[in-house]
């Protein structure tokens, strides 16, 4: 019986999560560019240089967190290359 509601809980857990993955367009992009970055950027100055007016600059945001395996601060620094998708 507990491994029946484990399976069912690990289900609807997996199911609930599975759309936000996949609305995000730009972690479906498989086209980059290579962005060299500078004192003062931050992830989200780059993200305006790419994103669209018809897009969300936080799904470009996580995108490029996720690549480049930033964590949520993505603290940057000065000569770090930044891959950044582009849909």
């Amino acid at each position: 019986m507990n491994r029946i509601l484990l399976a069912v809980f690990l289900i609807v857990f997996l199911w609930s999560i599975t759309p936000l993955a996949s609305s995000n367009a730009y972690l479906e992009a498989n086209c980059y560019t290579t962005f060299y970055v500078k004192s003062g950027d931050t992830v989200w100055g780059v993200a305006t240089h790419y994103v669209t007016a018809r897009d969300d600059i936080r799904d470009l945001t996580q995108a490029i967190k996720q690549l480049n395996g930033l964590n949520n601060n993505a603290h940057i620094y000065p000569g770090q290359v930044l891959k950044v998708p582009v849909k």
